[in-house]
């Protein structure tokens, strides 16, 4: 089902503006209460909340989880709307972004992002890590867990849930700004970017070992990257996975809220990828006027009522 919701530019701008005069009238800053927790080699944020249902929030493309987006909506749906969250750091394979290694690492979250490491991850690498804090809640006493991504998090979770839909305690799923994966335009725009033929770089990389580094221009977006061919292949094969939509048709007996922005440049016309399933009765589909990919200027505010809905579905 496909829902539009329409959200007028003058009742942001008075609630922007509201905001801002209560916030300078008490002079204060408002402080979301997470807790590190170190898992299994892993780091991940908790905000502690007394509600049942919890909700796992995954970060996108070589981001973290204490990135704005990721930040704002855990902390609406924990402290408004009283919903615990999980929100990982995805390990990519590198030290500091792990365990009590954040802690004491001298890198700043704002450079967890920077394209300095080795890339030796794979893009499903992260469901591996989604299962390992699906359990861990579960072993926490959450009976219903909410698994929810942005942007690439929400293509790696859609995968997730394609593969692990029949676990009970897996109750929906959010994915927002996420969508298809497009393996002509991966082509086109690595030739744009280096000059190069990927679909060449990827068969000849497919002849080495997949911890060998290979030497090319440009990996995401990280130039002059220090990259294996592993790696490489697993970002750039042709894999229908890593297309929302492909994973979505796949689950069954649970909902699941796509959401988008309207001035999305990222992920534009978000509804054009879902076109083909927007007749599944298990997928609600809501796209948020004003928007941009990163949901800035209070559109979290939507985007994490939406998500609360869901929730109170179950």
């Amino acid at each position: 089902m496909t829902g539009l919701r329409p959200q007028g530019n003058t009742m942001k701008i008075l609630k922007l503006v509201l905001f801002l005069c209560i916030t300078a009238f008490l002079n204060v800053t408002t402080v979301s209460a997470q807790t590190l927790i170190s898992h299994k080699g892993l780091a991940g944020d908790f905000y502690e909340a007394d509600g049942e249902v919890a909700v796992i929030l995954l970060h996108g493309t070589l981001a973290h989880n204490r990135m704005e987006i990721i930040k704002t909506l855990a902390a609406l749906l924990s402290e408004d709307y009283g919903y615990p969250v999980l929100t990982p750091n995805l390990s990519l394979n590198d030290k500091n972004r792990m365990g009590d290694n954040i802690k004491t690492s001298t890198k700043s979250y704002a450079t967890l992002t920077a394209c300095d490491i080795d890339h030796t991850h794979k893009y499903e690498d992260a469901l591996t890590e989604l299962r390992v804090w699906v359990e861990y809640l579960k072993a926490e006493g959450f009976k219903k867990i909410v698994v929810a991504g942005h942007s690439r998090g929400g293509r790696q979770v859609s995968a997730f849930l394609a593969k692990h839909f029949s676990d009970p305690a897996i109750a929906g799923g959010v994915l927002i700004a996420s969508g298809m994966s497009r393996n002509e335009r991966n082509i086109e725009n690595y030739r744009k970017d280096t000059g190069l033929d990927l679909r060449k770089l990827l068969s000849e990389f497919s002849k080495l070992p997949d911890n060998e580094y290979v030497n090319v221009p440009k990996f995401i977006y990280c130039e002059k990257p220090r990259v294996t061919a592993g790696a490489f292949i697993s970002e750039y094969a042709d894999n229908p996975s890593h297309s929302t939509p492909y994973n979505v048709a796949k689950i069954q007996n649970m909902p699941i809220l796509v959401i988008g922005g309207s001035e999305d440049t990222v992920v534009p016309n978000i509804e054009a990828d879902f076109k083909t399933i927007s007749g599944q009765s298990n997928l609600r589909l809501e796209i948020i006027e004003g928007a941009d990919h990163f949901f800035r200027d209070l559109y979290a505010d939507d985007a994490a009522t939406m998500i609360v809905d869901l929730i109170e579905s179950i």
